[in-house]
């Protein structure tokens, strides 16, 4: 059940759609006002009651009302907030006398029988701000003038109800008046009318007309007559641009026995046919769209194509796209080329499939010869359209394509032949010529040996002013010298994005020295599995974004040289690097504003990983993400401008074991304390175990105000209130994934006798994700929603494996837990 102030359903949704009746929720609601009512009643309520809950939603100010209901309350037609309205379903429209809509932009009226012809017109016109009106299958007997008066009105769709078929008579008996200036798309499906008033429609851009005969009507007087009230129409929509007509349509058109209106406007003509008319009618149609660019003809049986057809139109010179949907046949597709083999002229002769597209005009016995010359040089055009793009629009094209790719451009035509060497990327992937193959095989190293000669050839013939990206990805092991000449070519042609990811076994390698004095440097990516030794002189004064990534730290003084020597840095990314050889992992940067740290973890029994101790100095650092275990100590000064901090932090068993939990404890409140001015915090469930155990208070975090928990299967809420304890000042508090951990585990919840004084005084948000409706669950929740005192919003949201039984039990025992805020707006989906 949707319960807040965007939206409010008597019926209660769940995710199948499905509609739960619910009683009582008018009462409890107190939301000030109503974005969206919907009330559907399958069973006969009293009326009485029908008009109390639609006058409930109505003194709320309600702006969308969906009723599919017996009965309406009159003063929902002097409704000054409603902008949509949806009526329905099988009962009379009776409009009052005093109406007036001001708001009120959608009008959808279902299956409701019109009273008369006064109140529909009343009921329209008393809407001067309405843009869109719909009546499906809406009951006509009343109506003997159907008439839209709507000044705003842009888009009208009427579906009338045709209740027996060809045979019905007393729902067609009627006249349709439209006066709508500012109408852009107009659907009408219905009987042939007794006759159409369309005036002022000049906006009109787009119709679809579907209109069908009675056959009682057509015995009563006779078919031209009928044909007489189409031309009404089709005059009406005069100034259309797009136009659809179904087979009905045409064949209504095609008894009138008169010339059709003549229409400039129409460029773009969808017909389709049915089974007495065929495609008999088409030439007279399009005698009568001389301006016509684009024609689709659809649903065509192959019966109606046997017969050539003599009579074609002159609008060869316009019509540039001919669309065949549904077409099985090829042979029958031959009479509309009306004299010579459509085959022979667009290739299509042995084509068995359904044919979709023809291009250009292919009512041949209407071309002169200056126009098929013009048709063929057209197509020549398009087909060579690309060469004519200017060669700085060609080579961003082929920048985004790795470079074997690029290079291979060059055999298209001499356009292309040396493109490939002015693109400023280069993109060279060993696994686009490995691909498959066995490591260590005999094709394995003929195609390494091929790899190298190809990036050496593209490097010596490449002569770009400036290499703008430069990435190299190699699975194979290649000679250090080799790399290196690669990444000095790279560095030489004063790359600004440099990615470089290869392997290298020997592990004395160095990378190319030139590399961290690069003054044209701004991205650089490193990585996989080899030993990061930095040379003693480092400046890479321009570079904003560093990236490593599975590469091993040779010492202290190499990690902490080449972050200190990036004077502009703002991004650094440290992801599963070795940090065997670190004992002091030293970050500082004046303008470092992002940073994630990811370091190796193996197992909860390594002991050498976590021998270290992380210093951060980094005064406009915003963004910060740890994910490791347990360092030896933490000493994080001057992050003033910290907003956002998510941490995971995990116990070394081994480690546990030699010094105990008081003194891991100790090691968070460095932790904790060093992240004093964090404004967003996102604790894991490995880190909340970690507070749980090493049993610490922890140091008052004034700034805080979006908290983000997760929990494991070892860690339960017991530490929660200690938590919240901490964080005075919290507005909003999040559970992504849930209350309870998805392997199980301890979730006891023992309520705690005192109440953090977040909850008390400014607690505003709880969301809850994947509820599952446990007993510790509703304990948790319980205690939350009954102790926040000034909660606007408890939102849960369900498990994706409950069914729509468990959700509506679940939703019925949070409905009536006991809250402590009365302006508690709870939701549950």
């Amino acid at each position: 059940m949707e319960s807040n102030s965007k939206r409010q359903r008597i019926s209660y949704s769940v995710k199948s759609n499905r509609q739960i009746k619910y009683q009582g929720v008018l009462i409890q609601h107190n939301a000030p006002r109503l974005h969206w009512f919907r009330l559907k009643c399958a069973q006969n309520y009293e009326s009485s009651h029908v008009n109390a809950w639609i006058y409930q939603a109505l003194r709320r100010h309600v702006q969308k009302l969906h009723l599919c209901v017996p009965t309406v309350h009159g003063d929902l037609f002097r409704t000054e907030s409603l902008v949509y309205l949806k009526l329905g379903t099988n009962f009379v429209l009776n409009v009052p006398t005093s109406v007036l809509l001001p708001s009120l932009k959608t009008l959808h009226l279902n299956s409701i029988e019109f009273s008369d012809d006064a109140s529909t017109y009343k009921l329209i016109s008393s809407c001067p701000v309405l843009e869109q009106l719909f009546t499906e299958e809406c009951g006509m007997k009343n109506i003997r003038c159907f008439n839209i008066s709507a000044h705003a009105l842009k888009c009208l769709a009427m579906e009338c109800a045709i209740l027996d078929h060809e045979y019905a008579t007393e729902f067609c008996g009627y006249k349709i008046v439209i006066d709508a200036p500012k109408l852009e798309y107009l659907r009408l499906y219905d009987y042939v009318a007794e006759g159409y008033h369309f005036k002022n429609l000049k906006s009109l851009i787009e119709a679809q007309v579907h209109v069908d005969l009675s056959t009682r009507k057509i015995e009563q007087r006779d078919r031209a007559y009928y044909g007489q009230k189409v031309l009404e129409l089709i005059k009406g929509i005069h100034n259309v641009k797009v136009l659809h007509l179904t087979g009905d349509s045409m064949e209504a058109l095609m008894l009138s026995g008169s010339n059709l209106p003549t229409l400039h406007n129409v460029s773009h003509l969808e017909v389709n046919a049915n089974k007495l008319v065929g495609c008999i009618f088409l030439p007279d149609l399009l005698k009568s769209v001389p301006n016509i660019r684009a024609l689709d003809i659809g649903e065509f049986l192959s019966k109606f194509l046997s017969n050539r057809i003599r009579n074609v139109p002159n609008v060869a010179l316009a019509l540039r796209e001919f669309l065949l949907n549904r077409i099985k046949s090829v042979i029958n597709i031959r009479a509309l080329d009306f004299g010579e083999g459509l085959g022979s002229k667009w290739g299509v002769a042995e084509y068995k499939g359904s044919i979709s597209t023809i291009s250009h005009n292919i009512f041949k016995k209407a071309i002169v010869q200056e126009a098929e010359d013009r048709v063929y040089h057209r197509e020549k055009e398009e087909k060579d359209g690309i060469n004519r793009l200017p060669c700085k629009v060609l080579c961003h094209i082929l920048s985004f394509l790795p470079t074997k790719y690029a290079v291979g451009t060059s055999i298209l035509s001499t356009t292309w032949k040396n493109l490939w060497s002015s693109v400023p990327n280069l993109n060279f992937d060993d696994e686009l010529l490995l691909h498959g193959r066995r490591p260590g095989s005999k094709s394995t190293e003929d195609l390494r040996v091929s790899f190298s000669s190809f990036v050496d050839r593209v490097l010596k013939l490449h002569n770009a002013p400036h290499i703008h990206r430069f990435h190299l990805k190699c699975g194979q092991d290649y000679e250090p010298s080799q790399v290196n000449a690669w990444i000095c070519s790279a560095v030489r042609g004063k790359v600004q994005e440099l990615d470089l990811c290869f392997p290298m076994r020997n592990s004395k390698y160095s990378l190319y020295c030139g590399l961290f004095t690069s003054a044209s440097l701004v991205n650089l990516k490193l990585g996989t599995k080899f030993v990061l030794n930095v040379p003693a002189s480092v400046l890479l004064p321009s570079l904003k974004t560093l990236h490593l990534n599975s590469i091993e730290f040779s010492d202290d003084d190499s990690t902490h040289k080449l972050f200190s020597s990036c004077p502009v840095l703002e991004e650094l990314s440290i992801v599963k690097c070795g940090m065997k050889r670190i004992r002091c992992f030293k970050i500082s940067g004046p303008i470092l504003n992002r940073l994630t740290i990811e370091c190796a973890i193996e197992d909860e029994y390594s002991t050498k990983f976590c021998e270290y101790k992380i210093i951060i100095d980094t005064p406009a650092l915003e963004y910060f993400r740890l994910y490791d275990f347990v360092a030896e100590g933490y000493d994080l000064k001057n992050l003033k401008s910290l907003t956002e901090a998510q941490l995971h932090v995990e116990l070394s068993t081994p480690k546990l074991e030699q010094k105990g939990y008081a003194y891991y404890g100790q090691r968070q409140l460095e932790l904790m304390k060093g992240i004093c001015n964090v404004k967003k915090l996102h604790l894991t469930g490995d880190y909340m175990e970690v507070l749980k155990l090493s049993d610490c208070n922890l140091p008052t975090l004034h700034n805080v105000s979006h908290l983000k928990l997760s929990v494991n299967k070892h860690s339960g809420w017991q530490f929660l209130p200690d938590l919240l304890k901490s964080l005075p000042n919290l507005l909003a508090l999040y559970f992504p994934m849930g209350l309870v951990h998805e392997r199980g585990g301890d979730y006891r919840w023992d309520q705690p006798e005192w109440v953090p004084r977040c909850l008390l005084s400014c607690l505003k948000k709880i969301l809850i994700w994947q509820f599952q409706g446990q007993k510790g669950e509703y304990k948790l929740v319980k205690y939350l929603l009954q102790n926040a005192s000034v909660l606007s919003v408890f939102c849960i949201k369900s498990h994706n494996n409950l069914t729509i039984e468990e959700e509506l039990k679940i939703s019925k025992m949070l409905l009536f837990l006991p809250r402590g805020s009365k302006t508690c707006q709870f939701v549950f989906s």
